[in-house]
This record gives C-alpha cells, sequence and structure tokens, in this order.
C-alpha cells in the first residue's frame, strides 16, 4: 500500500474490544532530515544564543571602552586621565542596551537558519499526520515527538474508540491509570467538549472533572474536533523550564489541532473498515448459530408437548398429571417467541428522563431473581451508595438490569453474585460481578451480539437461551444515552458495567456536598 510519501504494510490484529487495523511506515529520505524545533525551546539553541549575544556583547564594549580611552578622547583633547574613564564608562553605558537588542535580533536570525520558525514545524507535524492511518504512528508523532520539540514535559492523545463511539481512549497509555478510559457522556468530556479552543486545568484544580487529567501531568487540553463531533482529546504537560507556557508553543498546538483530528478520524476509518470485514466474515458462522440454537430451544419444548399429547391420546385419566408439564412447555414456546420478535421490533426511546433512586431499583432485580438463584445455589446482594441516583428513563435501565443479572444467574456458576452502584465521574456505574469460569478471550469481542452464545453456555443443555439477554441490555442503555462492556472476566468470575447520567445535583445534596 502506497499512500503519498509513505509507504506501509497493513496488519489486522485482535484488539479487547474488536480489531485494530495497523499500518507498519517506512519514513522516506525526506523524514529522516533533522526535526525542526523553536529557537527558545531548545535547550542548544538557547544555550548557543545567550554565549554569542553575551561574548559578543563584552567584546564589544571592550572594545569601544578601549577605543575611546586610547584614540577618540585624546584625540579631542581631553588629557585628564579621570576624566577619559569617565566619558568611556558613560560611552559604554549608552552603548549596552542598543547593542543588545541588534545582537539578539542578530542571534535569531543565525539560530532560525538550522531550527527554523514556527511556520515551518506546523507544516512538517502537518504532513506526517496527514501521511499515516495508524493509531500508534500518531501517538508517537503528538506524545513523543512534538512535545520533545517544544521542551514539554509529556502529552496524552485520547482516541474516540469505533465504532460505539462511547468513550475515548489514551494511545498507548497505561490502562490502570486514571483517565485512560473517558466516558463521552462523563463530566470530564463534556467540559472538553464546551470549550471552543483549550482549557487550562491549572485554573479548575479544585472541580472533580479535572482528576482525569491531573492523573497524566496535563496542564492544558485541547480538544480535537472534526465539524462538530469531538473526535479525541490532546493534553500537555507544563513546560520543563518549570515557566508559563510561551504564546508560540500555545499557537502551533492550536494550529495542529485540526490535523490531529483529521489523523484520527482517518485512523478510525480505517479500524471501521477492518472490524466490518472481520464481521462480514462472521456472518454466516453467527446464522449457523441462531439457527442451532432456537432450534434446540424449539425442540425441547415440543418434544415435551408431543410426549403429553401421545400420554393423553393413550390415557385419558393423564390430564391432570399432563396439564401441568403442558402449561409450562406453552410457556416457554411463548417466552422464547416473545424474545425474538420484541428484539426487532424494539420501540423507540421517548426520553422519558426521571430522577431514579438506584437502591431501591437493585433490591428488586435480587427479589425477582431470589428463587432462581437459590435453585443455582447462587447468593446475591447489592450495594449502592447512600443517596445515588440517576437522571434516566426508568423502565429501559430496570430491563437492562434484570437482563444481566438474568445472564448472571443462568450462566455465573455457583457461587454469588454481587450487584453495586457508585458515583464516576458525572456517571452512575452498576456493576454485576459473578463467580464463574469467565469468558473465552476470542468471544469476548462478540459478548453483546445479537443471538450470540458461547461455547459453554451452548454446553450447558440444560439451561435455555437464545442469546438475547446481553444484546436486549445494550439496546436499552444505549437508548437512554448510556453505555454497558465488559469490566473483567477470569477463573474468579465475570464483571459486566453499565453507565447512565447521574442526577448530579441531588446526589450531591443527599451526600452533602
Amino acid at each position: 500500500m502506497q499512500h503519498g510519501n509513505l509507504v506501509g504494510l497493513a496488519r489486522i490484529v485482535p484488539h479487547h474490544r474488536g480489531v485494530l487495523l495497523y499500518v507498519t511506515t517506512h519514513g522516506t529520505q525526506s523524514e529522516r532530515r533533522p526535526k525542526t524545533t523553536l529557537v527558545w525551546t531548545d535547550r542548544r539553541a538557547r544555550i548557543l544564543g545567550l554565549l554569542f549575544v553575551n561574548g559578543t556583547l563584552t567584546l564589544a564594549l571592550i572594545a569601544i571602552y578601549v577605543l575611546l580611552l586610547v584614540v577618540i578622547l585624546p584625540g579631542l583633547g581631553v588629557v585628564s586621565r579621570n576624566v577619559a574613564h569617565f566619558i568611556a564608562t558613560v560611552g559604554v553605558a549608552v552603548s549596552g542596551w542598543p547593542l543588545r537588542w541588534r545582537l539578539n535580533r542578530f542571534s535569531d536570525y543565525l539560530l532560525q537558519r538550522k531550527w527554523q520558525d514556527a511556520q515551518a514545524m506546523v507544516r512538517e507535524m502537518t504532513n506526517s499526520l496527514s501521511r499515516t492511518i495508524d493509531p500508534e504512528a500518531i501517538r508517537a508523532l503528538l506524545v513523543d515527538d512534538l512535545p520533545s520539540r517544544l521542551r514539554l514535559g509529556g502529552a496524552t492523545l485520547w482516541m474516540l474508540e469505533p465504532p460505539d463511539d462511547r468513550m475515548l481512549v489514551a494511545l498507548g497509555g497505561d490502562p490502570a491509570l486514571e483517565g485512560h478510559e473517558l466516558l463521552v457522556h462523563g463530566a470530564s468530556v463534556s467540559q472538553v467538549r464546551q470549550s471552543m479552543s483549550y482549557l487550562n486545568i491549572g485554573v479548575y484544580t479544585e472541580q472533580s472533572w479535572t482528576q482525569p487529567f491531573a492523573a497524566h501531568g496535563l496542564q492544558l487540553v485541547f480538544p480535537l474536533r472534526i465539524g462538530e463531533k469531538l473526535i479525541g482529546i490532546y493534553g500537555c504537560a507544563a513546560p520543563l523550564s518549570g515557566e508559563l507556557y510561551q504564546i508560540d508553543v500555545v499557537n502551533i498546538l492550536r494550529t495542529l489541532a485540526p490535523a490531529a483530528a483529521g489523523a484520527l478520524e482517518n485512523a478510525r476509518a480505517y479500524m471501521v473498515i477492518a472490524r466490518l470485514n472481520q464481521q462480514l466474515y462472521a456472518l454466516d458462522r453467527l446464522k449457523d448459530e441462531f439457527i442451532e440454537s432456537v432450534g434446540h430451544e424449539l425442540r425441547t419444548p415440543l418434544t415435551s408437548l408431543t410426549l403429553a399429547t401421545q400420554l393423553l391420546a393413550g390415557d385419558p385419566s393423564l390430564a391432570n398429571e399432563m396439564s401441568e408439564l403442558l402449561g409450562e412447555n406453552v410457556a416457554r414456546l411463548r417466552d422464547l417467541i416473545d424474545r425474538v420478535l420484541s428484539f426487532h421490533s424494539a420501540e423507540p426511546s421517548t426520553t422519558r428522563n426521571t430522577v431514579v433512586e438506584l437502591a431501591p431499583l437493585l433490591n428488586e432485580a435480587l427479589a425477582i431473581f431470589e428463587l432462581a438463584a437459590q435453585a443455582n445455589n447462587i447468593k446475591l446482594s447489592a450495594t449502592a451508595s447512600a443517596g445515588l441516583v440517576a437522571w434516566t428513563e426508568a423502565n429501559r435501565l430496570r430491563h437492562a438490569i434484570h437482563e444481566i443479572v438474568d445472564n448472571a444467574v443462568r450462566y455465573g456458576g455457583n457461587g454469588q453474585i454481587v450487584v453495586a452502584a457508585s458515583f464516576t465521574d458525572g456517571l452512575v456505574v452498576i456493576s454485576v460481578s459473578d463467580t464463574g469460569t469467565g469468558i473465552p478471550e476470542d468471544e469476548q469481542p462478540l459478548l453483546f451480539n445479537p443471538f450470540y452464545r458461547g461455547r459453554q453456555t451452548r454446553a450447558i443443555a440444560m439451561t435455555p437461551g437464545v442469546g438475547l439477554g446481553l444484546s436486549i441490555a445494550r439496546r436499552e442503555v444505549e437508548a437512554i444515552g448510556g453505555r454497558v462492556w465488559l469490566e473483567r472476566t477470569g477463573p474468579q468470575g465475570t464483571t459486566i458495567c453499565l453507565a447512565v447520567p447521574a442526577a448530579v445535583a441531588e446526589y450531591e445534596r443527599a451526600v452533602g456536598q
């Protein structure tokens, strides 16, 4: 693949939420030239400039003093040595300021022949960004290269993760660091989205939304937009000199923001294409699995119904014994058909948001599934922060919680299920944790797909289902502007989380903030 001056090899690699398309780049001859930097942000340039100005000024003032004292004043008839020294000293003092000003101008001119001006740097970075679709290459340019040129302490780049666009992820960052993932509806991202140019984090240090940025040591945060859509966030640490940001540095960062946003959008587009290609290959397999799952779920109650009708035909006196069996299997068939039909004929959200208390909602879910949990030898428990409330559509949130808890009860194994709700970054985050055997890595990206059932769940013959529970939960949560995701999974169990907007004012009033 060739793209302008960029020659690279595209490859698709697995990712914990899907696939990523990376491009292995090979630099051209022009990319191996010395990097452009600003005159007074490069340490070598500053040292050379100071040595040149101060050294030349010292020699020039000595020359002026000697010239006045030895040549000019004796020629004018000044014979008194004290008077001559006084006049020479005044002449040096008067000459010092204009000489320094001219030497500084000349120093800048000489230095800029090697370390070019800001426009050259912007052109270099813009050209480099326009020639790559690799997220890692974009990160290297903006997180490694640009801060070193501008003498900044570091930088962090968040990218809107496709295709769901529910969060911004720090490229190449530590996943354990606070703020590695920023929910698009969270308070931190909302503040950046409202900014017209950039945010100076130091001005808002007392506000909670700055914590994810402060964890990365950032002082300036720039929104990266395509039109009105926030594509990414770029944050810069303080200058290494310990001084305030120079106006030239801020202007360069503001000028580069559209180019950075364009590069991220190109990378996102290629990642979406790669993901779609993978999904096309998996489509036939998912179709076969759906037919297999629905066929199995239909066959079991139909077999029971057929057997019951045969027994009744041979011995009508068994009507009382068979009626309960007939009723159970008819209800099972009706539930299966209703779930399949309701998934494809879902009503659009009417956004009837209200203040929803979380503790009663969680207790209600546990009460509904108490008998099923006891049958599976599972202990249920729920915790919620005191006074925690959400601003959302109650029925859809309730439905989503029920589906996730139902999934945990069915497939979470023996042990316990803990449902917890907490306040994080302006959002209510609800987690459902079980103590099952976990989900295989290759099945995790498909967990919320309709009709998908993992190998382990299909192997549990006595556990009914067609793989709609988690996909219904995702549909309901996204319909009310929230997000659902797999938080962790492994031999110790699985945790699934969902997040919806919190009623911040009511919560802060309840906890006395």
